[in-house]
């Protein structure tokens, strides 16, 4: 056992419980939204986007309740890695809308682009207009035309590789 990652790995868990609770309170049309942008950042990563030192996990007043503010998530901007996932979730809780979907999904890893789009079904469940909005786009649209350009790079990647090797 390691007790460094042991305490980690509760804190993570305290974190995540506490965004769920939040979600509790939150109502209305941004309801679906904030908790697609809850489960997207829990899922997404192994949780690495709900890590308490980052500026936009917030806690709250009231002890075990932690709730995800969108204002520092600009400050990320172009910056790679999981924290590509930034502008969909500051999209889910109000922020500014996705700027580039197309560009954005193809940074992503083919799991984590179906998160976005399990994100993009809850946060559309009733208001889909707004979803639509926050997305700049529908994404099941974009990432059909995304699976195509993969399927095709994979292929033209396998044929150049089988070519060369027939050469030599």
């Amino acid at each position: 056992m390691d007790p460094a990652r042991d305490a980690w790995l509760s804190e993570r868990r305290m974190v995540c419980a506490g965004l769920r609770e939040w979600l509790a309170v939150v109502e209305g049309p941004e309801a679906d939204l904030t908790s697609a942008a809850v489960e997207l950042v829990i899922a997404a990563f192994d949780g690495s986007l709900t890590d308490p030192g980052w500026p936009w996990v917030r806690e709250a007043d009231e002890l075990g309740v932690f709730w995800l503010d969108p204002e520092p998530m600009a400050g990320f901007d172009g910056v790679g890695g999981d924290l590509t996932l930034l502008p969909v979730v500051e999209a889910l809780l109000g922020g500014r809308r996705v700027p580039d979907l197309v560009q954005l999904l193809q940074r992503l890893d083919h799991g984590t682009v179906q998160l976005v789009l399990d994100a993009f079904t809850r946060a559309s469940r009733w208001h889909r207009d707004i979803a639509l909005y926050a997305f700049h786009g529908d994404p099941w649209a974009v990432s059909g035309w995304i699976t195509a350009q993969r399927s095709r790079y994979t292929a033209s990647t396998w044929t150049d590789t089988d070519t060369s090797r027939r050469a030599s």
